[in-house]
């Protein structure tokens, strides 16, 4: 439908929908006065410039335009959150005005990106003012510059992304890289004057360091000791237990403590205590063992007993500690939301990704210990129904809800949130924990299946509705052909003043037969599966045409008015197919208004950009952008509510009474409208009338000099020979009768194949016309038997006949072109005024 701005600014349609889309910013451009601007008002904004903006506005990342040489700014709700307290004053405001503390960088951008420079900077350090200080950022900058409808650059696409935040995790890494480097040269300089011996491995198990109390205790050098060469001062018998236990360490990565013989300095050997543990990096990476090595000769009778219990309880605590450390790392770098609360509603846990979009939401980074309230005072509207849930998972009630929470930039996002009570090992309960996931993807995906579902059920109903048709369309037209011929046989065979109560009967049963024939017409078109014949068409001379009989049908009651824009583009259509749209409009329009009204048909230019789609039927469908020819043909009648507006276009559906509609008027105008290439909108309001706009595309090619024809009288009888090729017997019996009545010589056949038989017959050169249905059996279509009569008598004049030609003489919803087709049921006058101007032509 398109959209009809108000206020001092006239928006186009697609664009605010665009601004509809968009939010808080969408409402602030729309408000803005920008005929104040050197851009000027909206309305005389080209399409490039919308697009690009559309296309700005529809990012989650913080994007800008940058217009013409005084780089008018416009941008979208991200670059809003990061200009901060400069917005919303800067929109529509010179950018180097925006931003002065850059000014010289600005300048030099715009005088690059209007030149046709593509600029990219990364990391890119500045001083900029936020809430009256100034602070260091480094930012991701891309400026593509924008071209107008001529190619040539009339602005600037900016992406701004904030890398402050890498950079500065950056500088902490180097520092903690140079901290752990000082921190391990202490290392070294206090371990080589410990008491005991300290080492450490590589992730292989080799020894990359000894302290110099090594040497001293054993006597061998450290250079020696290094990798595996300290394993030759162990006592034999206990070298392989020594090394197992090493192995075995290494691989599960786990501490241990191990007592073995070493050899000493003045010969001999002690007994000793091995204590190590993994070294890990910050991301959990194993990067080998650190030990130490205790000379525990002396005490070792002593306290064996009191040695084994010590080394099995710290073996204990080590695993219980790494294990612990473990699940809290797997906890932290999960992307579920995981919090934890006591009784008190305090923090007692929260992990990273809760921790990052809690702070997101709400602007505060909660902190354990913390209460939830404190954490939560700036959105009262949320901590009220939070508090109730925690209460019942603090209460001990597990369950799982979805909730809705809009974040500061007013996007909303859906969270499936499941709590549980919390119990100690001993069953003690001890709080409440929440597992929360952004489902808002999902749930959009779903909401988006459940449409696709629903367009594909409803197309496919319409398709098997067309399928129908077509297939029902070539035998009921066969036999409306036989009834409607001979009725008027009928009529003619009967004397003028006798017999009047037959004549009326014949009467009757042709209307109701052409009734019939009607009703498949409009099935065809609704399905998109009649022949049309699109030209140029000059719509405005076409419906003036009409308004006589327009005039006749509404009825006194109606006042008919016609108006036409200056300038009027012609179309590309069907010229009896648009009269046909037409008067199904008015006499829909006359129904509506049964005491009397207005009824007013308006033609005019329209440009569609590709983004409308019809306001009510069956299947919304897209619009190529271009160039329409507008027909508003609008009532003052009763009007129609939403639900009503929403199945007008399906056939057989009719607000009339019993008797009073079929429901197919509507349908044949949004059947023509597409195959035609077009489009329908319809808007309509109860008590307020209706207005149903047809769109039809703007004829591209050199349309025919207009000619005024005085009508010739032709003459309707013959004596040539014609070739009739129907396989419906009753259909071919009044053919031939029919022509014969006229004065041909008629020659019959039922196939293709006994048609050509006697094309290649001796006086097969007589026949002057081939008059074939579209569909025969055998295998052989009416097509390819006129293609191979052709071959055979290139002068040989020929006529289709159809009820329905299928993909045989019409591709892609057009007749071919170059073929004469009368369709059925035809009658005589039809007939014989078709035989003659093909004969003649």
């Amino acid at each position: 439908m398109t959209a009809t701005a108000h206020g001092p600014t006239d928006i186009p349609a697609g664009f605010a929908a665009v601004l509809a889309r968009s939010g808080e910013m969408g409402r602030l451009i729309a408000g803005f006065d920008w005929s104040a601007t050197p851009l000027g008002p909206i309305s005389d904004w080209p399409q490039s410039r919308l697009t690009a903006i559309g296309i700005v506005l529809a990012s989650s990342i913080p994007m800008a335009t940058i217009w013409g040489p005084e780089g008018i700014l416009i941008y979208n709700a991200g670059y809003a959150a990061f200009s901060g307290d400069r917005h919303p004053a800067i929109l529509g405001c010179p950018l180097v005005e925006c931003w002065p503390e850059v000014a010289a960088f600005n300048a030099e951008v715009i005088a690059a990106g209007l030149g046709g420079r593509t600029l990219a900077f990364r990391d890119q350090a500045m001083l900029l003012g936020q809430g009256g200080a100034t602070e260091q950022h480094w930012l991701d900058l891309d400026y593509t510059p924008i071209a107008d409808e001529h190619g040539h650059p009339s602005g600037i696409m900016a992406t701004v992304i904030d890398s402050s935040a890498r950079m500065r995790d950056r500088q902490d890494r180097e520092n903690a890289l140079s901290a752990a480097r000082e921190s391990e040269a202490r290392f070294r300089n206090v371990a080589d004057h410990a008491p005991i011996v300290m080492w450490v491995t590589d992730t292989g198990g080799r020894c990359t360091y000894i302290n110099r109390t090594w040497t001293l205790q054993t006597g061998q050098p450290v250079g020696e000791g290094l990798h595996f060469g300290w394993a030759a001062m162990l006592h034999a018998d206990d070298r392989d237990m020594a090394e197992r236990a090493f192995r075995d360490a290494m691989a599960d990565q786990r501490p241990f403590q191990i007592e073995y013989r070493l050899a000493q300095v003045d010969g001999g050997y002690h007994w000793v205590m091995v204590t190590a543990i993994p070294r890990f990096d910050d991301d959990g990476t194993f990067l080998g063992m650190i030990g130490s090595v205790v000379d525990i000769d002396e005490r070792r009778r002593a306290e064996a007993a009191l040695r084994d219990i010590n080394a099995v309880l710290e073996r204990r605590v080590m695993e219980a500690l790494a294990e612990r450390k473990l699940f809290a790392d797997i906890i932290d770098s999960t992307g579920t939301l995981v919090q934890v609360l006591g009784f008190d509603h305090r923090y007692l846990a929260i992990n990273r990704a809760a921790a990052e979009d809690f702070e997101r939401l709400f602007g505060i980074r909660p902190q354990i210990g913390q209460h939830k309230v404190e954490a939560m005072a700036g959105r009262p509207e949320i901590l009220s129904v939070m508090r109730d849930y925690w209460t019942r998972a603090l209460a001990g009630e597990e369950f799982a809800v979805i909730q809705a929470l809009d974040d500061p930039a007013g996007e909303r996002h859906h969270y499936e949130l499941r709590f549980s009570p919390l119990v100690s090992a001993e069953g003690t309960p001890i709080g409440a924990y929440q597992f929360a996931t952004d489902v808002s993807e999902r749930l959009a995906q779903q909401e988006r299946l459940h449409d696709m579902e629903a367009q594909l059920r409803q197309s496919q109903k319409m398709e098997a509705v067309g399928q129908l048709t077509g297939g029902i369309a070539h035998d009921f037209n066969n036999l409306l052909q036989v009834v409607v011929g001979n009725l008027e046989m009928l009529d003619r065979l009967l004397p003028t003043d006798e017999h009047p109560r037959a004549r009326r009967a014949a009467t009757n049963a042709m209307t109701g037969a052409k009734r019939a024939a009607t009703l498949t017409q409009r099935l065809l078109a609704f399905s998109r599966r009649q022949p049309l014949a699109p030209q140029s068409v000059d719509t405005q001379r076409l419906v003036d045409g009409l308004s006589d009989l327009l005039t006749r049908t509404l009825g006194e009651q109606v006042n008919l008015t016609v108006a036409s824009a200056p300038g009027l583009w012609t179309v590309e259509a069907d010229p009896n197919q648009l009269e046909s749209a037409i008067l199904n409009l008015a006499v829909n329009a006359r129904d509506a208004m049964p005491h009397g009204g207005t009824l007013a048909i308006t033609m005019r230019n329209a440009t569609l950009d590709g983004l409308a789609t019809m306001a009510a039927g069956p299947v919304p469908y897209p619009t190529d952008p271009g160039d329409y020819v507008a027909i508003d043909v609008s009532d003052t009648g009763t009007g129609m509510d939403r639900a009503t507006l929403g199945r007008v276009f399906e056939p057989f559906f009719t607000t009339k009474e019993v008797g009073k509609g079929t429901g197919l008027g509507l349908s044949m105008v949004y059947g023509f409208a597409k195959q035609s290439g077009g489009q329908v909108q319809i808007e309509s309001k109860p008590g307020e009338g209706t207005c149903v706009t047809l769109f039809l595309p703007r004829f591209d090619g050199v349309a025919p000099p207009i000619e005024t024809v005085a009508p010739v009288s032709r003459p309707t009888h013959g004596s040539e020979t014609i070739l009739v090729v129907e396989d419906d017997a009753d259909v071919r019996a009044y053919s031939t009768e029919a022509l014969r009545e006229l004065g041909y010589d008629v020659l019959e056949a039922e196939d293709g194949a006994t048609a050509l038989a006697l094309l290649e017959s001796p006086g097969a050169s007589e026949i002057a016309l081939l008059f074939s249905d579209v569909v025969l059996p055998g295998g052989m279509t009416g097509a390819d038997l006129a293609s191979a009569a052709r071959a055979l008598h290139p002068e040989l004049k020929v006529l289709f006949t159809t009820g329905y030609a299928r993909d045989v003489i019409v591709h892609g919803g057009r007749l071919d072109a170059g073929v004469a087709l009368i369709t059925k049921p035809f009658d005589f006058a039809d007939l014989a005024a078709r035989i003659r101007a093909m004969l003649d032509g």
